[in-house]
């Protein structure tokens, strides 16, 4: 699995989604190391294809696809928790939903049921 942590140095919660997903791999217990890529000019956000700064991707995927927006060195915000009011990093339930994705798991929801024949 590769993960990778892209962040703009003027972010001030990058660490915080870092944070969140080290403690998600600890929790799942899965030892993968994280790439973090400083991103510090407008042309390497639209090389990298950077939706605003905390961007986490899994294999390639983003772990919020719903809240990617434009491209560019910005700060980036992700939906809150049910009630929850927008956070500047994603939850570790949005890191560990996408992790699980990744892995092929489905934790809590049904497995799809047989086609027909």
């Amino acid at each position: 699995m590769r993960v990778e942590l892209l962040f703009w140095d003027a972010d001030p919660e990058y660490m915080t989604a870092r944070q969140r997903l080290v403690e998600v791999l600890i929790e799942d217990a899965f030892e993968t190391p994280i790439q973090m890529i400083a991103v510090a000019s407008a042309e390497d956000a639209a090389f990298l294809e950077l939706p605003g700064s905390p961007t986490i991707r899994i294999d390639g995927n983003d772990v919020d696809p719903d809240g990617v927006g434009d491209i560019g060195l910005y700060l980036r915000s992700y939906a809150g928790e049910g009630e929850a009011p927008p956070e500047r990093a994603p939850s570790k339930a949005i890191i560990r939903r996408a992790v699980d994705r990744a892995r092929g798991w489905s934790h809590g929801q049904p497995a799809e049921a047989p086609g027909p024949g």
